[in-house]
């Protein structure tokens, strides 16, 4: 697929909010929008002391709900969270019952390894090349790059799975990296991409990473700004690159940091917030726990963001609009799902204006 830096990729947990995030996205916006997503692992129950789901249960829905939210646009598919031993119930891997099923309904999957996959990934990864042509993704820590053997090791591994670099999309993962000190962190990835032709060789280049909070609870009330450091760290390195080096495309993960929240939900009692993207940064208002004080508290939060001036206007996002009407009483105060699709969709199309400011566009 051809990916420019205009487009973005966001790295999302395939779970009910940030789908809906993407069906709610105009058009405008879902053309310049190619999600990696990333499948989760059945919950756990620990009252039961077992999975809620079986692995087929958990993974069975897939197609028919990419068909319904995203369609046939393409996107990247990533099984990394599944464990390794992960079979389907007939012996197949996740991976090539995913893409089985997602091709059957016209889908655009493009499959994301690394350089330390297991065997059995790789080999799904090379059956579905040979079916579907699109190449493949490679997702690497900046830790890997880093390493004086990296290119050695990319080309070895890109060349096992029979595909040419040329086809390869390299996905730079800077995961929940310590941003600061931030100069320092652009001068050393803008050196690692000018230090090997293989990022020029690369179909896309694409360098992905979140500041977004690990827990919720560093957030106190009534909220704060928090910088969206992957962010400013992009903007910085794009213009220390060299005339004549294309940036990377930029990606990020959203309203959500890079790790699964794990714990007994039994024994975890979340805070009614609205996670709202600004101009570089996330404009958190938070209240209190919404077992004890229920949802009806989120109009006053969605009050905070208006009353911040830092609200955008009518049309700006569905998201974005589902925060004005929350405040007015024209919508419902909703659920925790309600709100992981609010602040992602918004999030999606102020990063793809951000873009498009960005690059003159």
């Amino acid at each position: 697929m051809a990916i420019t830096v205009l487009d973005y990729v966001p790295v999302l947990k395939w779970r009910q909010g940030e789908y809906q995030a993407l069906m709610r996205l105009d058009e405008a916006h879902r053309r310049h929008v190619i999600p990696l997503i990333e499948v989760t692992p059945p919950e756990w129950d620990f009252e039961e002391g077992r999975a809620r789901k079986t692995l087929a249960q958990q993974l069975e829905p897939f197609a028919r709900r990419l068909k319904a939210k995203w369609g046939a646009q393409p996107a990247f598919l990533d099984t990394h969270l599944l464990k390794p031993t992960d079979r389907m119930p007939g012996g197949g891997h996740p991976l090539t019952y995913l893409l089985d099923g997602a091709r059957a309904d016209g889908a655009q999957l493009t499959p994301v390894t690394g350089l330390e996959r297991d065997l059995a990934h790789y080999n799904a990864v090379v059956a579905a090349t040979l079916i579907d042509g699109l190449g493949i993704a490679v997702r690497c820590s900046l830790d890997e790059i880093a390493d004086l053997d990296f290119s050695t090791t990319f080309r070895r591994v890109v060349g096992q799975l029979g595909v040419e670099t040329g086809d390869v999309d390299l996905i730079i993962d800077l995961a929940a990296k310590n941003f600061e000190p931030l100069n320092d962190l652009v001068d050393l990835v803008s050196a690692l991409l000018q230090s090997d032709p293989v990022y020029d060789e690369v179909r896309t280049l694409i360098l992905v990473g979140t500041s977004f909070p690990g827990s919720m609870g560093d957030i106190k009330p009534p909220g704060q700004i928090v910088p969206r450091m992957e962010w400013k760290l992009y903007k910085q390195l794009v213009a220390s690159l060299p005339d004549g080096f294309e940036p990377p495309t930029f990606g990020d993960y959203a309203i959500s940091s890079a790790d699964i929240p794990s714990g007994d939900m039994r024994l975890l009692k979340p805070a009614a917030s609205v996670r709202y993207t600004i101009d570089d940064a996330w404009l958190i208002t938070k209240g209190s726990n919404v077992r004890d004080n229920g949802f009806e508290q989120f109009r006053d939060r969605c009050g905070d963001v208006v009353s911040s001036g830092k609200a955008f206007p009518p049309g700006y996002s569905a998201g974005s609009d589902y925060v004005l009407g929350c405040h007015g009483k024209t919508e419902k105060t909703g659920n925790l799902t309600t709100w992981r699709w609010v602040g992602t969709n918004h999030h999606i199309t102020k990063v793809v204006n951000d873009l498009a400011s960005l690059f003159g566009s």
